[in-house]
């Protein structure tokens, strides 16, 4: 039998900034493969946590933590340092202490899941984060906890331009 799909004003999307298409493609396409800075803060809710980070043997430096990005990707960079994205969703709170230090500024208590609001500093400017946590037992307001990025779900991209580097999806858990 034949089977058709259904088509909404949602099912394609397209990103302007001051005027300029940015990108077009499905939401998924957007979310997993934002093209630049502009699109990766645009999409999602909440919005895709966006700081520096300098390029690394392995990767990419990640507080105390290396985050494993491969040299083909990194080596797109202009420079030395990188602009990363991670979804608060690709955010893990790191017990054994290693990562990037966050402060808890405010935890907004969902039900079964949580955001936890921080800030951290990168390369001497402060950085606000966004952390998806359990509703129930997270950290604290005013506690210092660390964390880092889930494997394979870091979206990299050229500080200079803002562009993506590397062509792979990100697919969120």
């Amino acid at each position: 039998h034949d089977q058709t799909e259904a088509l909404t004003m949602g099912d394609r999307i397209a990103v302007l900034k001051d005027g300029v298409l940015q990108q077009v493609g499905t939401p998924r396409d957007l979310y997993e493969k934002p093209q630049n800075v502009f699109v990766a803060g645009f999409i999602g809710s909440p919005a895709m946590n966006l700081l520096p980070a300098d390029v690394v043997a392995g990767g990419i430096q990640f507080g105390t933590a290396v985050t494993a990005v491969d040299r083909d990707t990194v080596g797109q960079a202009n420079g030395t340092s990188v602009t990363i994205g991670v979804r608060p969703e690709d955010v893990v709170v790191n017990t054994a202490g290693e990562g990037l230090a966050v402060t808890v500024d405010v935890v907004e208590e969902l039900g079964a899941d949580g955001y936890l609001y921080g800030h951290t500093e990168v390369s001497g400017q402060r950085v606000d984060i966004v952390v998806r946590v359990d509703g129930r037992n997270h950290p604290k307001l005013g506690e210092t906890i660390h964390i880092t990025p889930q494997a394979h779900h870091v979206h990299v991209f050229d500080t200079e331009s803002g562009e993506r580097l590397g062509d792979k999806a990100v697919v969120s858990a």
